[in-house]
């Protein structure tokens, strides 16, 4: 039951969020605009900790979700919100031998079918979408893909960590790390809609979503879990 209420939270919060982030791009420079998303976060869930955590585990995962992020919101420019979700769960064929590799974790039967059969069902509903595809944004979401999958299983490979601590963490330490890196192509102008995605982005879309996802990885397989997520596309 717990499962299922924290799967439904986040594919309303993760299906919706393709559609806010594409938008805020056209007020802000993705990177930067991802920055202030993370920084944001960071900002909701700092206080519900009793310190920042900064190791080694931290810095992995901060450098994978930032990294993540960072392809995803760029690929955003050039592809639309329902085709970076279609490409973006190309996920769960990465995930499936990173967790074998990282913690372990050997997929069942049903697994694979279910990731068989989802996969499928994402490349059929994708089809319609083909001809809107750029080849740099489809690389861009597809690498997106890859490092997604790379955090969700460092998730599952700190599961004994508390979520609200090591997400406030990492969010911190990658708004930092996008600040740094917004300045080439930076753009940005404010608006009462630019605000409204980014706030979502950061709220929804972000704190709440990553909070939910991680609480998924922590009381369930890494393969089950992704086979449940082909609910968002």
């Amino acid at each position: 039951m717990k499962e299922l209420k924290f799967l439904l939270a986040y594919v309303f919060m993760t299906s919706s969020s393709y559609f806010f982030a594409k938008n805020g791009l056209l007020y802000s420079s993705p990177i930067f605009f991802m920055a202030l998303r993370y920084a944001i976060s960071a900002a909701i869930l700092i206080p519900f900790v009793r310190k920042i955590q900064i190791n080694r585990d931290i810095l992995i995962l901060s450098l994978l979700t930032t990294t993540s992020t960072i392809f995803w919101s760029v690929g955003l420019l050039y592809v639309s919100p329902a085709q970076s979700s279609v490409l973006s769960y190309s996920m769960p064929l990465f995930s499936l031998p990173l967790a074998f590799l990282i913690v372990r974790e050997k997929p069942t039967k049903y697994e694979l079918t279910g990731i068989g059969v989802g996969f499928a069902g994402v490349v059929v509903y994708g089809i319609p979408l083909m001809g809107g595809f750029t080849m740099l944004g489809m690389i861009l979401t597809i690498i997106n893909a890859f490092f997604w999958a790379s955090f969700t299983v460092y998730y599952r490979k700190m599961r004994d960590a508390d979520p609200i601590a090591i997400n406030s963490s990492q969010f911190l330490i990658g708004s930092g790390i996008m600040l740094l890196l917004s300045f080439p192509g930076f753009y940005f102008t404010f608006s009462t809609a630019f605000l409204i995605d980014l706030l979502w982005m950061a709220t929804f879309g972000g704190a709440f979503s990553f909070l939910a996802w991680n609480y998924l990885i922590k009381v369930s397989s890494v393969n089950r879990v992704t086979v449940l997520a082909f609910s968002v596309p």
